[in-house]
């Protein structure tokens, strides 16, 4: 009886809707397995970015930037995109992204880097720099023309200076007896002016004229110019030593006496009132006695005159 069932339910529809049923499930079933094998190799060859880097890879990138290649250009910009993306080279690229301080000083790089500079003033960059050079060269010209100008003013000046220094002499000059004349030095006097008698010179031992008077002076002391005048002469005399002769206009010159070799003036100079002209020295042996001093004397027309009445 069983047999028979058995015969008659293989031959059934129920059979065959059983086994197609079964057949289905094992294909899914192997597909099943297929895909997620699949899965799990794709998952292995996937490389987490929050893994470190393997030390061989990072020992070849420090080995690689130790020693960067002379030929490659572009190694900056590789470098540039392999730390960052595309979109960091269109961000530099944008001059109008980024925080940039214009510059103000005046420069072509005001309106070169900063074309909106140019256009918030109504110009195009290139018109502000042909302005902005325009006007430097302008500035440089005036500048150069006032150098000039002045360089012509001082040469002027001392050629003028000169010309006077040149065209002065004694005949040009003149003297006012009436003002008189500067002390040549600070010190009492030790021996007047004496050509009507005779007086003692200590040093000689005996009596004698003087055409001068003898003023005390320390040696160093400085001996200024007691009128404007010319320097006439400059010569080493055995009693006044180192004398300096000026012609003070009007047929009037003094003498300067027992000055320092190292005289200040020489022959030709124009000297001014008060100018110093030299230095006191030790005395000669006419005067070793007296003592350091100096030799003062006026002349008028070839004759000496007392210095005392002419001192103010």
């Amino acid at each position: 009886m069983k047999k028979h069932s058995l015969a008659e339910f293989l031959k059934s529809k129920s059979f065959y809707a059983l086994l197609c049923i079964g057949a289905l499930a094992i294909i899914v079933i192997t597909m099943i397995s297929l895909n997620q094998s699949s899965s799990k190799d794709d998952n292995n060859n996937l490389v987490d970015l929050n893994e470190p880097i393997v030390s061989d890879v990072a020992d070849s990138d420090q080995e690689i930037e130790s020693e960067p290649s002379k030929d490659n250009d572009t190694s900056s910009t590789a470098a540039n995109n392999k730390e960052g993306t595309s979109q960091t080279e269109v961000a530099n690229a944008n001059p109008n992204e980024g925080e940039k301080e214009p510059v103000t000083d005046g420069s072509y790089l005001e309106y070169y880097e900063y074309p909106e500079n140019a256009a918030n003033e109504g110009t195009t960059p290139s018109d502000a720099t042909k302005e902005q050079a325009a006007n430097q060269s302008e500035t440089t010209q005036k500048v150069e023309t006032a150098k000039a100008d002045n360089a012509a003013d001082e040469t002027a000046s001392a050629d003028k200076e000169e010309e006077s220094k040149e065209v002065m002499t004694p005949d040009s000059l003149f003297f006012e007896a009436d003002k008189g004349l500067l002390w040549p030095v600070s010190g009492n006097v030790i021996m007047n002016y004496s050509v009507d008698r005779v007086i003692y010179h200590e040093t000689l031992e005996q009596f004698r004229c003087n055409p001068a008077v003898i003023i005390d002076a320390k040696v160093g002391s400085e001996v200024k110019s007691a009128t404007k005048g010319i320097i006439t002469s400059i010569t080493n005399e055995d009693e006044t030593g180192v004398t300096v002769t000026a012609a003070i206009g009007s047929g009037y010159s003094v003498v300067y006496g027992q000055l320092d070799e190292a005289v200040k003036v020489k022959v030709g100079d124009v000297v001014e009132e008060g100018q110093v002209i030299g230095t006191i020295a030790k005395p000669s042996k006419y005067y070793t006695v007296e003592g350091s001093n100096l030799y003062f004397q006026v002349m008028k027309d070839d004759e000496t005159v007392n210095p005392m009445l002419l001192l103010r």
